[in-house]
């Protein structure tokens, strides 16, 4: 069976291709998401694409009981590495097939880590498993991209080093997707390694809907981590808080 893109692209080079998003970054972007949004302060809270468990672990330094869950292995072990906080626990599941039901208060999908499946039945499922993983009245933040934003400021081709690597990405939009080209090259070893990533490009008239449809409602929409409000052309993000009904 062939493998899927991101059971390929989330292993150690990621973790160098995004060394960027470091601790600060995360523990900063979960202070802002707690200033501003009317989220409860304490509780049971699931990071669903938890990678290498930054968020989870902001997220635990302020008290709430987290459980990370996330399909790679290699970004699990980084996790249970520098976990220190006895009420963080991480545990390996696809996305489409967590076994949680109304179990959490919050659950947190955050770094675009939402439309990854070739078919909108798959990411749609993968809405309503959030729903389902929550108590009534749970509330969820989906941090997601803009695609117009992407679409007006694609950068086609970058190249940089890292660790002694050279890194070239390619991006394009294709089928309703951003794609994105990765190859890391070594000096020490002959063929370049190359990855693939591919997110759907959802509207946020899509995104309600799908949220909708999954069972929440009091939708709120904002375009950045200043959770500034939500400009179709000039925000760089969609970050949805909602409510489960």
């Amino acid at each position: 069976m062939t493998e899927a893109w991101f059971e390929r692209s989330f292993r150690e080079d990621y973790l160098l291709v995004y060394r960027h998003r470091d601790e600060a970054s995360a523990d900063q972007e979960i202070a802002n998401l707690l200033d501003h949004l009317p989220i409860r302060k304490s509780g049971r809270v699931l990071d669903l694409c938890c990678g290498s468990g930054r968020h989870s672990r902001a997220l635990a330094r302020r008290g709430y009981e987290v459980v990370g869950v996330d399909l790679s292995p290699v970004l699990l072990a980084v996790a249970e590495e520098k976990n220190t906080y006895d009420n963080l626990t991480f545990f390996q599941y696809d996305m489409r097939e967590i076994p949680f039901v109304s179990e959490f208060d919050i659950v947190v999908n955050l770094f675009t880590s939402f439309g990854y499946f070739a078919t909108d039945e798959e990411n749609d499922r993968v809405v309503r498993n959030m729903a389902t993983a929550l108590k009534p009245g749970g509330e969820v933040v989906i941090d997601y991209l803009n695609p117009d934003y992407v679409k007006n400021h694609l950068i086609p081709t970058s190249e940089r080093e890292v660790s002694g690597l050279t890194i070239r990405e390619r991006r394009w939009i294709e089928d309703g997707f951003v794609k994105k080209q990765i190859v890391v090259r070594d000096a020490e070893q002959a063929e370049p390694r190359e990855y693939l990533e591919q997110v759907r490009l959802y509207d946020a008239t899509q995104m309600e809907r799908m949220l909708t449809s999954a069972g929440f409602h009091s939708i709120q929409l904002y375009g950045d981590y200043d959770f500034t409000a939500y400009d179709r052309q000039e925000s760089p993000r969609m970050i949805f808080y909602a409510r489960r009904e």
